[in-house]
């Protein structure tokens, strides 16, 4: 029994307009939402930080930097940061509920530093290396005690309103699709933004990522 042929495919009449699939944030001209998670690369790349005098003050043994503060508030920014400039520094990041090994390395950057162990912070705190610790808690006592240098990082007094807004602006830029306009965020939105949450800014990013989801047109928020 002979096989059917195969139906071709219709071609369009010359009148009628071929449907091409649209592009996720074509209309916006982006690639992708831009507050949407970061590779380790762009992350850095993005920071907005100032770690001149940091980077300067670890040159010297027994020196502590810490960066204190709250969940999504700059901490980890501030380290991978500094730990960019640096090609011979040991970084972790202490997951919740977990145990991590201490890294080789000079400096030695602990994120989530609160997470270490009694021990590893005694070994830690009493070596030569110099250190940088992301952490909900203030370990000034403790580093002093062990003979160190501490410089102390309210990073909520890190964020203002002109670091957010070009922060927030720079996001989007990284991700633009072609010549033209792009989306932005006004100052008056980053100020609403600061007085409502704070200086938390990753609450702040997720707050712009449900608004780009449903943006229809490259205009100012």
């Amino acid at each position: 029994m002979p096989h059917s042929p195969l139906p071709s495919k219709r071609q369009p009449s010359s009148g009628e307009q071929v449907q091409h699939p649209r592009l996720p944030y074509a209309h916006l001209n982006l690639r992708r939402n831009p507050f949407g998670a970061l590779t380790i690369d762009d992350w850095v790349i993005l920071a907005d930080v100032d770690i001149e005098d940091a980077v300067a003050a670890l040159s010297q043994s027994r020196t502590a930097i810490q960066y204190v503060g709250e969940k999504g508030y700059g901490k980890t920014t501030h380290l991978l940061a500094i730990n960019s400039q640096f090609p011979n520094a040991g970084y972790v990041h202490i997951p919740e509920g977990q145990r991590s090994k201490v890294p080789a390395g000079s400096p030695i950057l602990i994120d989530e530093a609160q997470r270490l162990t009694v021990w590893q912070r005694w070994r830690l705190f009493h070596s030569s290396i110099p250190l940088v610790l992301g952490t909900h808690r203030d370990f000034r006592t403790e580093l002093v005690r062990a003979g160190r240098q501490v410089t102390t990082i309210e990073v909520a007094h890190q964020t203002d309103a002109v670091r957010l807004h070009r922060l927030l602006n720079a996001r989007i830029a990284t991700v633009r699709r072609g010549p033209g306009t792009l989306p932005s965020v006004s100052p008056a939105t980053t100020n609403a933004l600061l007085n409502r949450l704070g200086p938390n800014v990753r609450a702040i990013i997720h707050a712009l990522y449900s608004e780009f989801q449903t943006l229809s047109e490259p205009t100012e928020i």
